[in-house]
């Protein structure tokens, strides 16, 4: 089967480390590809908070994949980016990164120099500065965020900020895998195991 054969699946789910029937829920809201990337994120205790595999990440005819470095530029120019861009020409997996342990993020960011830094995405949510920038016009305290993990500064230096809704992490690791039109289900599954193979159970 080929990714671009899968139709999206628009529900939602409750967190599927505290659900005890997590891999039926799986099969119900994760498309076919990522579903077994996801029970095994569940096995290792890792928090996955959203996913896309399916013929809508596939890239329109004559347009092509933006890439970290293009998508940098585009963001000095408007700092209101939806983190669809993410999904444009990919599969991707988002992991709240809070809740790594310091061994997970510290295989993430070799994972990223490994595969490529149009592979691991390291997004913050652009909601705090957008909110503090309204505070400072009518001179309110702003929001202040401590981030104390291990690597919190190697975050902030790889990370690309992006507008999702509030209800979601403020930080996160996106694993994607470029796809086209050819790309088949069992491809795509190989590739997210590779990489979710070699997180640590937490």
């Amino acid at each position: 089967m080929l990714v671009s054969d899968i139709k999206p699946i628009t529900k939602f789910g409750k967190n599927m480390l505290e659900n005890k029937n997590s891999n039926e829920l799986i099969e119900k809201i994760i498309e076919k590809p990522l579903q077994k990337a996801c029970k095994l994120c569940k096995e290792k205790n890792i928090e996955t908070v959203m996913s896309s595999a399916n013929k809508n990440n596939i890239m329109e005819k004559g347009k092509k994949r933006i890439n970290k470095q293009e998508l940098k530029q585009m963001l000095e120019k408007n700092k209101l980016l939806n983190f669809e861009y993410v999904g444009k020409g990919y599969a991707w997996i988002m992991i709240n990164y809070n809740t790594l342990s310091d061994k997970n993020g510290e295989i993430l960011f070799s994972l990223e120099n490994k595969f490529g830094e149009d592979s691991v995405w390291f997004v913050k949510e652009n909601y705090t500065d957008a909110m503090n920038f309204i505070r400072r016009k009518f001179k309110i305290k702003e929001i202040v965020q401590e981030f104390n993990d291990k690597y919190a500064n190697k975050f902030k230096e790889k990370q690309l900020k992006l507008v999702f809704k509030k209800v979601y992490p403020t930080r996160n690791v996106f694993i994607r895998m470029p796809i086209d039109e050819k790309t088949k289900v069992e491809e795509v599954e190989a590739y997210f195991n590779e990489i979710i193979s070699k997180l640590e159970k937490q």
